[in-house]
């Protein structure tokens, strides 16, 4: 499951010593020209940024003062494991070190299957090292080749520089060379975009349905494409009854699917916020907030996985496009039979049909099923408390999770909403939205497996 993990226990003092010592004193074998012509002078790599939110390294002993900051437990047991000390020394050198908060945004599966594979943990820490010494004011954009003779990209933007998409952070000068913090885990290109599914786990679900809409030799090709990659568990959060339509239908399926993807390699950096256009022929709204990408609303949960075609981006929740207007949707998807009724009863059609845009929090039938059968037939029978209820799960205004603030929201009943988010979770009126950002063409649905009840 795509879940943030705590910090893994501390390794050994011995073996972070190893690998602070390989850090401090070790390198590749020797530098190439490629590398050597990144010389632009820019000091603003050595500005704060989001890459991290450890503390940065002050200038000294690094051993020590990663010994005692403790940030880089994680990489120090996985390069002791993977034989890499011997390796490594000599230098200059240059490396970008991903803190254990980096080590913590990836899946655990995905991680656990690299630590199992030792080959594959010597691939990507190689990835990491760079020989040769930059620093900060040799920090320039273009390209680097690792030690692991994979390709780095370096972009510039507003003073600010990224590695493969990922954001640069403070960077510490060691006897040999520089240590750059990320924030980010540098993932190697595994093979072309279908290969990168295939290859590491949690993306089961994916790749069946890639294939299932014989889309596979399309994201073999040449591309370049970006793919916004739902991950297993955000499929199985779907209703089964949605599932079972969309894999029923294979024009839809492959819909949905190129609505996931994008002509060209986009990496986070190069993602402007706007609108941009999918391979399916729609759009994606893109927002960025507090260093956090949103994909019409939802979170890309780990960027920047380099595909020899493309690039990949990890989604917690599917993107499920506009299949029309809120009612269109409500009526196309399975599960709001009752809510579709209801608006009909209540004469409420032509509004949730016209420009709007709207925000509705739609109850799956079994919301409906579970509400005391007295108070749903009290409600049946007020036309006007009827259309209050309904309307007390509509807001004026499009809103996708990430633009729904804490706090309270009015409805267009008149009634405030509480809005509050646990752990990634967005709650209305103490009930988790089940699937978010449900687009339609004047607006979007959060589905809720509750009734939203007004206490009046």
């Amino acid at each position: 499951m795509f879940v943030n993990r705590q910090s893994p226990p501390h390794r050994s003092i011995r073996r972070a010593v190893a690998l602070l010592s390989l850090f401090a004193f070790a390198a590749a074998a020797c530098s190439d020209d490629k590398n050597d012509a990144v010389t632009t002078s820019s000091a603003a790599a050595t500005q704060e940024t989001t890459a991290t939110t450890e503390t940065p390294l002050p200038m000294g002993d690094l051993v020590a003062t990663a010994l005692t900051g403790h940030v880089f437990t994680q990489l120090a047991g996985m390069a002791v494991n993977a034989g890499l000390v011997e390796t490594l020394r000599g230098g200059p050198f240059t490396v970008f070190a991903p803190t254990d908060a980096a080590f913590g945004k990836l899946p655990l599966d995905v991680l656990h299957a690299v630590e199992d594979n030792a080959e594959m943990v010597k691939s990507v820490l190689l990835h990491h090292v760079v020989p040769g010494t930059i620093t900060p004011e040799q920090m320039a954009a273009g390209e680097l080749t690792s030690a692991a003779g994979t390709t780095l990209t370096v972009t510039e933007s507003d003073g600010m520089f990224y590695i493969d998409g990922n954001a640069i952070g403070a960077g510490v000068e060691a006897t040999n060379g520089y240590v750059y913090v990320m924030g980010d885990v540098l993932v190697p290109a595994l093979g072309d975009i279908i290969d990168v599914a295939t290859t590491l786990p949690g993306f089961e679900t994916l790749a069946a349905l890639v294939t299932q809409a014989d889309l596979i030799d399309t994201l073999k090709g040449e591309g370049p494409f970006t793919v916004f990659a739902p991950a297993d568990p955000a499929f199985a959060a779907l209703p089964a009854a949605i599932v079972d339509t969309v894999t029923g239908d294979d024009a839809l399926l492959a819909t949905v699917l190129t609505h996931h993807v994008i002509a060209g390699k986009y990496n986070l950096d190069q993602l402007p916020e706007g609108t941009i256009t999918t391979v399916a022929g729609d759009d994606l709204t893109i927002t960025k907030i507090d260093g956090v990408t949103y994909i019409d609303g939802n979170a890309v949960t780990v960027q920047n996985v380099q595909a020899t075609n493309g690039v990949i981006h990890v989604m917690s929740n599917v993107l499920v496009p506009a299949l029309g207007d809120i009612i269109d949707v409500a009526t196309t998807l399975p599960g709001f039979t009752t809510l579709a009724s209801l608006v009909t009863q209540a004469d409420l059609i032509d509004t949730l049909k016209g420009e709007g845009p709207f925000t509705v929090f739609a109850p799956v039938d079994d919301a409906f099923d579970a509400l005391d059968p007295a108070t749903l037939d009290a409600v049946l029978a007020d036309p006007e408390l009827l259309a209050t209820v309904l309307t007390y799960h509509v807001i004026a205004g499009k809103l996708t999770t990430d633009q729904l603030v804490e706090g309270t929201i009015t409805t267009v009943a008149g009634v405030d909403l509480t809005v509050t988010k646990v752990d990634g979770v967005t709650y209305i009126d103490g009930n988790p939205i089940l699937v978010q950002n449900v687009q339609a063409t004047n607006g979007v649905i959060h589905v809720l497996g509750a009734v939203l009840v007004p206490e009046s």
